[in-house]
């Protein structure tokens, strides 16, 4: 039988059912803000949570979703955030991410109808990090107007304005049962400042961090350039930094966060450097800015994620192949290879030792494992990392690591309490910055073992 959001024959008619008891809620202090139009895009690219385009199908067809992640270690309940008549516009995907900050993972779908929410519902609430519980808040914004259904409370009516937001968050939460309990520091509004006093400056043993990474480039004293590296019709537009000295030494793969070739994926190319092996650092979404061009050509990292969405995994994979490929031939290349990746990089890295068997070694930062089927394949040592406040990624932590036992691969995990997804871009968030010190080090002493 087809799954259904609500007790009734479909999502839409949910609207007719029930009353509201919204009246009778006394709603606190809420962690998120009701985002404008005008703060919208700024909020989706800065947004400390992690958020991904997915493909979700629909019938015989399929459609882009957008999904954001609160900073948790316990499952959540799940929200279906429409905008009335709308597909995922970005003031809705913004309220997707601002309910995030109060627990929630949030799903918004490109589609409309209720077929397409009803599959966009189920595609969520069968992700890992998901309870079960489920909600649907459908905004009007011309009406300024909120509808909120639940399966067992009903449908609530709200006015969609910023006194009566927290007054949204407390009904969903009530009908959900939602008990996020997170502390000051993982609620960011757009315009929000999370600056520490320090992080602006950078250990030269550690990676940077959010603040730190654009200065630490402009610092570098390390040769580095972009260069183009022909696959077909395309230029696969990537950075490549040098460590010090002529000699030979192996080579690293640095494969892309949620949201591309950033200065902090440079930074953290820089790092790799400046530990002893060349960085090569592909754009992987080479060819998907405007007129053609490249991750800088966009002004928001909003937008790059959107258009970046048209490039399915295999297509990443044969990008960071052509990469490794050309990488190999390099003078200072003592012909071993290791890659990294932070977030989706880090499930890419993870893949990429299945799909390239010589690999010499494997770091996974906060990434999901491939199937068994090229698990079986993978002959490079993995290095993985993962925050105890991130139940997506971290749920996969014991059974990949059972997985690998089996299969006899060497695979070492490490999962910090109390730490956040993108705990290395994200330094200033909870203890991140102590899970930084104590991984940093393990991945540069299992590079020397491996790609030296």
């Amino acid at each position: 039988m087809k799954p259904r959001l609500f007790a009734c024959a479909s999502i839409a008619a949910c609207l007719s059912i029930g009353g509201s008891s919204a009246g009778r809620l006394h709603a606190g202090a809420a962690r998120s803000v009701l985002p404008s139009s005008a703060s919208a895009k700024t909020l989706l690219s800065t947004t400390t949570r992690h958020r991904e385009w997915v493909t979700v199908g629909s019938g015989s067809t399929s459609t882009p979703a957008f999904v954001v992640y609160p900073e948790r270690a316990d499952r959540a309940p799940v929200v279906l955030v429409t905008g009335r008549g709308e597909s995922a516009d970005v003031q809705s995907r913004a309220i997707g991410d601002q309910l995030a900050a109060e627990g929630f993972i949030s799903i918004t779908t490109e589609a409309t109808g209720a077929a397409a929410h009803d599959a966009a519902r189920a595609y969520a609430i069968h992700l890992p990090a998901a309870d079960g519980r489920s909600a649907w808040l459908d905004v009007d914004f011309t009406q300024h107007h909120a509808q909120i259904a639940t399966a067992h409370s009903g449908v609530g009516h709200f006015s969609l304005s910023t006194d009566e937001w927290p007054r949204v968050v407390e009904y969903i939460s009530h009908a959900t049962g939602n008990t996020f309990a997170a502390s000051a520091q993982d609620a960011h509004g757009a315009t929000a400042s999370r600056m520490i006093p320090g992080l602006a400056d950078k250990a030269p043993n550690l990676p940077a961090g959010y603040y730190s990474a654009t200065k630490t480039l402009a610092d570098s004293k390390l040769k580095r350039e972009y260069v183009d590296i022909p696959i077909g019709d395309l230029k696969l537009h990537t950075w490549v930094e040098y460590p010090a000295g002529t000699g030979k030494t192996g080579v690293v793969i640095v494969m892309q966060h949620g949201v591309g070739l950033d200065d902090w994926m440079r930074s953290i190319a820089d790092q790799i450097a400046a530990d002893g092996f060349i960085a090569v650092a592909p754009d992987a979404w080479s060819g998907t800015g405007p007129n053609g061009g490249n991750r800088d050509s966009f002004q928001f990292d909003d937008d790059a994620m959107r258009a970046a969405a048209r490039i399915n995994a295999d297509e990443t994979q044969r990008r960071y192949k052509a990469a490794r490929d050309w990488a190999l031939t390099l003078p200072r290349s003592n012909g071993r290879t290791g890659s990294i990746g932070f977030c989706a990089g880090g499930g890419n890295s993870f893949r990429f030792a299945g799909e390239v068997p010589d690999l010499n070694a494997a770091v996974v930062f906060y990434g999901t494992p491939p199937g068994e089927e090229l698990m079986k394949k993978i002959n490079a040592p993995v290095l993985a990392f993962y925050g105890e406040n991130d139940a997506r990624v971290t749920a996969t932590a014991a059974p990949t690591t059972e997985s690998m036992k089996r299969l006899g691969k060497s695979f070492e995990p490490h999962i910090y309490p109390k730490v956040t997804h993108s705990f290395v871009y994200f330094q200033d968030l909870s203890v991140n910055r102590e899970a930084v010190a104590d991984a940093w080090p393990r991945v540069v002493a299992f590079y020397k073992k491996n790609l030296r």
